[in-house]
C-alpha cells in the first residue's frame, strides 16, 4: 500500500457554502494541482472527476480506434504490480468503482470509494493510469471485442442511418471516423503502438479540470489528487483542430433492400450548452417526444393511426457542434406521410410552444436536482461538465435557480431561436424500397451521403 503524507492542501477561493448543505472552494494541493472540492456532508464515498485535453479526433494520420482501445486496455489489461483482470475484483472488495470514457474534445475519468479505502484505491488507480501493462494478447483481445461491437452496431438501420448523416456533416474529416468508427480496415490496422501513443500524449499530469466530490477536507482530498496523479508524464502541446460541420437541409433516403422494417429520422443543430438554457432544452423536448402525451406520440397515432412512437434527445459530435434529433420506426408503405406529419407537427410545436403548466413541467427536475449533492458521482459530473462549458466553480449546487428561471416566455424565444425550423433538418429514412420518398437523394451506402 502507498502510504504518503501530504500537508494541508491551501485554500485559494472558497466561493460558496450552503448551511447543512454542500459547499464549493478552489484548492491547490501541495503538489501544486488546482481542483475543485464540493464537500458534501453525510456522503459515505469521495468521487474524483477528471477531464484531459484531446486532440486525437482531429489529426489525419492517427488511428480513431486508438483511444477507446487504449481505455479498456488500461481497466482491464492490467499494470505493473497488478495482473490482468485483477482490478474488477480489488475494486468490489473496496467499493471501488472506476470509468474512463473519451470524447472528441476530452478522455473523462471518474474514481469513487469510500474515505477509509483511499490509499488502497489510490493505489490501484494510479498504476493503471501511469503504468499499464499493454499485454499483446489482451491487446488484441480487447481490440477484437470492440470491433464486434462496431459491427453489431454497423448492421442495425438506426446506426447507418446516423452514420449517413455524419458522412453528410462532416465527410472526410478526421471527426466523422472518430464518431462513426467507419474506416475499411481501422481495428486491423490497429497496432499496440498506436494505443501507447495515445495513452502517452493524453493521460498526463495535467487534466483541464479535477473535481472533488465528498464529505471530506481539503487535506485528504489533496492528498487523493496527488495520488492519483502521481509519476504521470507531463503533457505536449494539444491544439484541437477546428471541425467544419455542414448542416444544410437534406433529404437523404439509405436503399437497403434486406431492411427489416423502415427508419425515419431528422436531425438539427443546436448550440452547444455553454450557451445556457439548458433547462429550456431539456423540457421543450419533453413536451416534443417524451411520453404519451408528447406532440409527436400524439401526431403518429392521430393522423398516421399508427402504435409506434418517436424517440427525441440531444447529442454531441463535439463541444461545439450539438444536434438535437428525433427517430423512429414507421411503416414502410407511409414512409412519405410519416415525414410530412412529423414536419408539420414539429413546425407547429415551433409556432405554438408546449401546452399545459411550466411549474408542472419543472416539477421531475426540481425533485432531482434537490438532493443531487447526496449523489457525490452526479453531482461530480454536473459541476465537471460545467465548469468544462466556461461556467463559474460550483454552478452545480445552484442549480435549481436556473430550473426556477424557465417560463413560458423563455420556452417560446428558445424554440424560436434555438430549434431550426423543419426546412432547416436534415431527414434521412432507411427503407427497402428506393422509390419510398419521391425526390429525395437515394444512396445505398452511408459514404454516399456526402455527395447528396
Amino acid at each position: 500500500m502507498i502510504r504518503i503524507v501530504i500537508a494541508l492542501a491551501v485554500s485559494l477561493l472558497v466561493a460558496g457554502c450552503q448551511e447543512d448543505g454542500p459547499s464549493f472552494s478552489t484548492q491547490t494541493t501541495e503538489g501544486e494541482m488546482d481542483y475543485t472540492l464540493i464537500q458534501s456532508p453525510g456522503s459515505d464515498y469521495i468521487s474524483i472527476q477528471v477531464a484531459w485535453p484531446t486532440d486525437w479526433a482531429g489529426r489525419a494520420d492517427v488511428n480513431q480506434a486508438a483511444p477507446r482501445t487504449a481505455i479498456d486496455l488500461m481497466l482491464a489489461g492490467g499494470a505493473t504490480g497488478f495482473p490482468p483482470g485483477e482490478v474488477v475484483e480489488l475494486f468490489a472488495d473496496l467499493d471501488a468503482e472506476a470509468y474512463l470514457d473519451v470524447t472528441v474534445d476530452h478522455v473523462l475519468g471518474q474514481l469513487t470509494f469510500p474515505p477509509e479505502h483511499l490509499y488502497q484505491v489510490l493505489e490501484v488507480a494510479n498504476a493503471h493510469l501511469a503504468s499499464p501493462t499493454f499485454d499483446e494478447s489482451w491487446f488484441a483481445r480487447v481490440r477484437d471485442g470492440f470491433e464486434q461491437n462496431v459491427v453489431e452496431s454497423r448492421a442495425q438501420d438506426q446506426f447507418l442511418a446516423f452514420e449517413a448523416v455524419r458522412w453528410a456533416v462532416f465527410g472526410e474529416q478526421p471527426i466523422r471516423n472518430a464518431l462513426s468508427m467507419d474506416e475499411p480496415g481501422l481495428f486491423e490496422n490497429l497496432k499496440l503502438e498506436d494505443v501507447r501513443q495515445w495513452h502517452a500524449e493524453f493521460i498526463t499530469n495535467a487534466p483541464q479540470t479535477v473535481v472533488v466530490v465528498g464529505d471530506t477536507d481539503a487535506e485528504t482530498a489533496g492528498t487523493a489528487v496527488d495520488l492519483l496523479f502521481a509519476s504521470l508524464p507531463d503533457p505536449g502541446d494539444i491544439a484541437p483542430a477546428p471541425f467544419a460541420a455542414d448542416f444544410t437541409p437534406l433529404r437523404i433516403l439509405l436503399h437497403r433492400p434486406d431492411a427489416q422494417a423502415t427508419t425515419l429520422g431528422f436531425v438539427g443543430q443546436v448550440p452547444p450548452t455553454r450557451m445556457g438554457q439548458e433547462f429550456e432544452d431539456l423540457m421543450l423536448l419533453d413536451a416534443l417526444g417524451q411520453g404519451d402525451q408528447s406532440v409527436l406520440f400524439n401526431a403518429v397515432r392521430t393522423e398516421l393511426r399508427a402504435s409506434y412512437g418517436f424517440s427525441v434527445g440531444f447529442a454531441n459530435y463535439s463541444r461545439e457542434d450539438r444536434i438535437f434529433y428525433m427517430t423512429g420506426e414507421v411503416e414502410g408503405s407511409k414512409l412519405a406521410d410519416a415525414e410530412r406529419v412529423i414536419r408539420e407537427a414539429y413546425d407547429a410545436f415551433r409556432a405554438d410552444g408546449p401546452s399545459g403548466s411550466v411549474a408542472d413541467r419543472k416539477v421531475p427536475y426540481n425533485e432531482y436536482f434537490s438532493d443531487i449533492w447526496e449523489y457525490v458521482v452526479d453531482q461530480g459530473q454536473m459541476e465537471i461538465q460545467s465548469v468544462l462549458d466556461g461556467y463559474p466553480v460550483g454552478r452545480s449546487l445552484d442549480i435549481l435557480g436556473e430550473v426556477e428561471s424557465v417560463s413560458a416566455d423563455t420556452l417560446a424565444e428558445r424554440l424560436t431561436t434555438a430549434f431550426p425550423p423543419a426546412s432547416d433538418l436534415i431527414m434521412v429514412a432507411v427503407s427497402p424500397d428506393a422509390d419510398a420518398l419521391p425526390g429525395a437523394c437515394v444512396i445505398t451506402a452511408p459514404q454516399e451521403a456526402m455527395d447528396c
